[in-house]
């Protein structure tokens, strides 16, 4: 009998052994104090040692407290630091950039900023200088191909092989692209260049503020007022709106700013919702736009219908992959953008889903949930 009771618990032992290596929970005993939302099946998370890195199946693949610092990914790629050093590990948390610089910007279209002893440049993903450190006074971060540069008081463009586009000196100073245009100025009059350096608005926009393009509009101030361009230079939008601040567009509508409330304009100037009503408005995500008045949250859609009424939630998040996390009390769930609770009120903590999948803790506990609110797997 003894020898049988013997038998069992030493296969009940295997049995678990393989189960745990099965799911891939090999760090089961490990308690996480907070998990960030997923990028390509990995996330941040932090322990009683530091910040790491773990991918959906509960493994670690950066050792607790190596970096004192790890960001967020974007193109494959995000910067970590260490004693006042950055650079760049991958998913698989392999270090592909040494740490030997003193700041860095993301991964954008495969190139980033870097900066050492006050000298900036370019890297590729191999860490291979594509700006040089020093050859410029200053240099932008990627945006739409094309970085700003400047030497002493000369303005110019590089695209992403550092090859100078915009000549230095042409301009009195650049801003960067938007919508495929970058503004420049020179003497005080404002015009926009295309990637390849045409001017396709001639510099004579004399305008006190102009905005960068975005959905092929450029928000302008004259005389205290707000307007909008279009990418000829015509003003689509009169520059007689009466707002104390125009933002530019997203989904369609703009964000406008009125003794200290805010409201949401189309793209023909007509007031979709009034600014008068709310404290804060974000930006539209997924159709929807999370508003704030009086400390309560609500959500309208983009005729201005408030589709989750003021105060029924104490926090709320964007709408990302069809789904918002929302906060009652102190319990998180999820809502769905006809503002329908489809993951009920019953965590302590929830974050954004990405590829399908999102972090969420009860207890000591974290757990990975679907959008059904079914839960994969306990991390």
């Amino acid at each position: 009998m003894k020898k049988m009771l013997k038998k069992i618990s030493l296969l009940l032992i295997m049995a678990m052994i393989v189960g745990i290596f099965q799911t891939g929970e090999v760090f089961a005993e490990s308690k996480y104090d907070w998990i960030g939302s997923f990028y390509k099946g990995v996330a941040r998370a932090y322990d009683k040692d530091g910040v790491t890195l773990v991918n959906k199946e509960g493994k670690q693949l950066v050792k607790s407290g190596k970096y004192d610092s790890i960001e967020f990914f974007v193109e494959g790629m995000t910067y970590v630091s260490k004693d006042g050093k950055y650079g760049f590990i991958d998913t698989k948390g392999k270090e592909v950039v040494k740490l030997k610089y003193d700041s860095v910007g993301d991964f954008r279209e495969g190139v980033a900023f870097v900066l050492k002893d006050d000298k900036s440049g370019l890297i590729d993903k191999k860490g291979k200088e594509i700006v040089k450190l020093g050859k410029y006074d200053e240099v932008g971060e990627i945006k739409e191909g094309m970085a700003k540069v400047r030497k002493g008081e000369k303005y110019g463009f590089v695209d992403k092989k550092g090859k100078e586009i915009v000549k230095l000196g042409k301009y009195d100073s650049v801003d960067d692209f938007g919508d495929g245009l970058a503004k420049v100025e020179k003497g005080g009059k404002y015009g926009f260049v295309d990637k390849k350096g045409k001017e396709v608005i001639k510099v004579n926009l004399k305008y006190s503020y102009i905005d960068v393009f975005r959905e092929g509009l450029a928000a302008v101030e004259k005389n205290g007022k707000f307007g909008y361009i279009d990418k000829k230079g015509k003003e689509v939008i009169k520059a007689n709106l009466n707002y104390d601040a125009v933002d530019y567009f997203v989904g369609g509508l703009a964000k406008v700013k009125k003794d200290e409330k805010y409201g949401f304009i189309d793209k023909k100037g007509k007031e979709i919702v009034k600014p008068g009503r709310y404290d804060s408005v974000a930006y539209f995500s997924e159709e929807l736009a999370y508003v704030v008045k009086d400390d309560k949250y609500g959500y309208v859609d983009k005729k201005g219908k408030e589709i989750v009424k003021l105060g029924k939630y104490d926090t709320v998040s964007n709408l990302i992959e069809g789904l918002a996390w929302v906060k009652k009390g102190d319990r998180y769930g999820y809502i769905d953008k006809k503002g329908k609770e489809v993951i009920g009120l019953k965590y302590d903590y929830a974050n954004d889903f990405s590829g399908g999948i999102a972090p969420v803790s009860k207890g000591n506990d974290w757990y990975i949930i679907n959008k059904k609110g079914k839960v994969l797997r306990k991390i």
